[in-house]
């Protein structure tokens, strides 16, 4: 009976196209959408600078090439200084160097940009200015800063993508809407009188309850091995930590993702409240859980308070896996026991407040 239960929910679920879609389509949109946000450019290419300085110019032609040279950026050359301001005001381009004879070269860029944009293109093109003007070559001078990473922290990996954030951001965002999908399940099946004919049956009522919630725990499983598939396959994304310890991590969040299902299907009596409220707590629970912007580029506010919802521990751990050698289950336990907190605290209210007569 309850295996009958578990594959009935399962070929209802397979035959729900915009369930399917919602659930494996519209991530992989996400991905490539925030994945080339993140990128210096759409296409991955060099992003362009525009540039111009007097024909015969050492100093501007030296910086032109420093700038060639420069991994991520390529000189576009302006006819004239007002082009390059032209270009840079209308979009054409991120920012623009104007090199005069003499005095302090300009760099053309929008000062109404926010920092986190602005910050890290104006610093990357004033090191340019400052190598391509040194009168000694730069790699005959002593390094002035050499950055490593401090001890207690992990070696990350090399060459690092927008992918190893934005992939499972994005699982991690559309992996806790199958919780409306079990919820959506649990009303349909009161709507129709499955529901009342399933507790008719000879078995518990929490054999019952749980027939209907495997089916989507395994769907969540699936959903979570496919992104992460096709983020390694596709995108290029790697595991820098443990296979074992991203499988156990992944488990963990599908559990918590069913277990807020169970709580929707309690609280909510009707679809209209559960598109109109669900939808809104799952992506205000992602906002802050660092889903849709790197929680590393929060304020710290923000970052504690990411740590209010399991999406924030998840990511947390996610990173470390993905993105640090050596990383181990042990090192992201904590994260897995509070994502698991939080499992046991929605399924907790879910099951406190469930009426399996309504």
């Amino acid at each position: 009976m309850i295996g009958a239960a578990i594959r009935k929910d399962v070929w209802l679920l397979l035959r729900d196209r915009g369930a399917l879609i919602s659930l494996f389509l519209l991530p992989i949109i996400f991905m490539i959408a925030f994945g080339s946000m993140f990128n210096n450019s759409s296409d991955g290419k060099p992003r362009p600078i525009a540039v111009w300085y007097a024909p015969g110019d050492q100093r501007g032609a030296a910086i032109a090439k420093t700038l060639d040279e420069t991994p991520g950026f390529r000189t576009e050359l302006a006819g004239s200084a007002d082009v390059v301001r032209q270009r840079v005001a209308t979009e054409e381009v991120g920012a623009g160097l104007v090199v005069p004879a003499t005095g302090p070269i300009e760099l053309s860029i929008d000062l109404g940009a926010p920092v986190q944009v602005r910050g890290p293109l104006q610093g990357a093109l004033t090191s340019v200015v400052m190598r391509a003007s040194s009168s000694i070559p730069i790699d005959k001078l002593p390094p002035m800063v050499e950055a490593r990473t401090p001890p207690g922290l992990a070696r990350p990996l090399a060459e690092i993508t927008p992918f190893q954030v934005t992939v499972p951001g994005n699982a991690v965002l559309f992996g806790f809407f199958i919780a409306l999908t079990v919820a959506m399940a649990f009303v349909g099946e009161r709507k129709t009188g499955t529901w009342r004919r399933l507790l008719a049956a000879p078995v518990p009522r929490w054999k019952a309850l749980l027939a209907t919630l495997v089916p989507y725990y395994l769907v969540g499983l699936t959903q979570l091995a496919f992104l992460f598939g096709v983020g390694i396959g596709v995108f290029g994304m790697r595991i820098a930590g443990s296979i074992p310890a991203l499988v156990v991590l992944s488990m963990s969040v599908v559990l918590c993702a069913v277990s807020l299902g169970l709580l929707f299907a309690a609280v909510a009596r009707t679809e209209k409240q559960l598109g109109g409220i669900g939808s809104v707590v799952l992506l205000v629970m992602g906002m802050l859980g660092g889903c849709m912007f790197p929680r590393l580029m929060m304020p710290v506010f923000m970052k504690q308070l990411g740590l209010c919802v399991p999406h924030g521990w998840a990511l947390d751990a996610y990173y470390s896996v993905l993105v640090r050698e050596g990383t181990s289950l042990a090192d992201i336990a904590p994260s897995i026991f509070a994502i698991l907190g939080f499992a046991v605290v929605f399924a907790g209210a879910g099951i406190a407040l469930f009426r399996f007569e309504r």
